[in-house]
C-alpha cells in the first residue's frame, strides 16, 4: 500500500509500513508532528489543510496574505455606492488598511531577515557587473561603446524608476 502522506508536491510514493498508512519516514514524522502541533483541530478537513499549510515551503512569506487583504479592501471599497455606505464602512476600511500596513511591514522585515532585499549599492554593483559582462561579450562588434552606453543608461533608468515608484 502507498504511503498516505500528502504535502505540497503531492502524495508520497513510498510503500507504507505493514499495518500502517504511512512509510517509515512519514510514520515517525506524523507522530512527531502531532505531538508538536499547537492547535487541536477536531474537524478532519481543517486538520488536513493545517498540515498542508504548516509544511509549505513558502511559510516564511506573507505575500499571499497581503494580496488577500488588498483584495478584501478593494471589494469593500467597490461595494460602496452612497455616502451612507462610506460612513458605515469606515471602521472596516480602517481595520483593513491597518492590517495591510502591518502585513506589509512584516513582509518587509521577513524579506530583510532572510536576505531577499537588495540595498541600492548592491543593486548598482550588480548593474555595473552586468554592463561589464555585456562589454566583454560585444567588444568585437563595431561601435560597441555606443551600444554599451545605451545599455548602461537603460539599466540606470530602470533602477531610478524602481526607486521613484517606492
Amino acid at each position: 500500500m502507498q504511503c498516505k502522506h500528502v504535502n505540497y508536491t503531492g502524495q508520497c510514493k513510498r510503500e507504507a509500513v505493514p499495518g500502517h498508512t504511512r512509510c517509515p519516514i512519514h510514520a515517525h514524522k506524523a507522530s512527531e508532528n502531532h505531538e508538536k502541533r499547537m492547535y487541536l483541530l477536531l474537524n478532519q478537513k481543517y486538520r488536513e489543510r493545517h498540515s498542508q499549510l504548516a509544511e509549505h515551503e513558502e511559510l516564511r512569506s506573507i505575500r499571499e496574505e497581503v494580496g488577500i487583504a488588498r483584495m478584501l479592501l478593494e471589494e469593500r471599497l467597490n461595494a460602496i455606492n452612497t455616502e451612507a455606505d462610506l460612513i458605515a464602512s469606515c471602521s472596516s476600511i480602517n481595520t483593513l488598511l491597518l492590517t495591510i500596513e502591518k502585513l506589509t511591514q512584516s513582509c518587509f522585515k521577513l524579506d530583510q531577515s532572510v536576505g531577499n532585499l537588495l540595498s541600492k549599492p548592491v543593486l548598482l554593483k550588480v548593474a555595473s557587473d552586468i554592463v561589464q559582462i555585456v562589454l566583454e561579450e560585444v567588444v568585437e562588434l563595431p561601435n560597441h561603446e555606443a551600444v554599451v552606453d545605451r545599455i548602461s543608461e537603460r539599466i540606470i533608468q530602470t533602477i531610478s524608476e524602481i526607486e521613484a515608484s517606492k
